[in-house]
């Protein structure tokens, strides 16, 4: 009995794994390394308000507030599905909840990016206002 168990847990993890993006999660580091060229399918999508977003922002990220949760919700059924979206926030937890949005909402290119603005202006990378 305990081997049929370990059986079918094994086969669950083994699916549940399987699923999904295969990188969920990315620092500040691995996103600054990355080459944003125009045209290309790469979007960094900053989720935080209006007015941290004017405080200073990633060169050439987009804007969406996920605290706006039904403007939120409409305005990512507008997005290209086919891109890969590197979601960043203040500190990575508000982009953790916009990135989960946004795989049940069918996209399979989503990346949250870990430790958000505050590991990125650490690490002096650069930052427009």
């Amino acid at each position: 009995m305990k081997t049929l168990i370990t059986f079918i847990l094994s086969i669950f993890l083994i699916s549940a794994c399987s699923q999904g993006n295969a990188q969920e999660n990315m620092t500040v580091s691995e996103l600054n390394a990355i080459s944003f060229n125009e045209g290309n399918n790469k979007v960094v999508l900053d989720v935080r308000t209006s007015q941290e977003y004017a405080e200073g922002r990633i060169p050439g990220s987009e804007n969406l507030d996920v605290l706006k949760t039904d403007l939120f919700t409409t305005s990512i059924q507008k997005l290209d599905k086919d891109k890969t979206y590197y979601v960043i926030c203040r500190s990575g937890s508000r982009s953790q909840t916009a990135a989960s949005q946004m795989r049940n909402a069918g996209f399979k290119n989503v990346i949250n990016i870990t430790g958000g603005m505050q590991a990125w202006e650490s690490a002096n990378f650069p930052v427009e206002k």
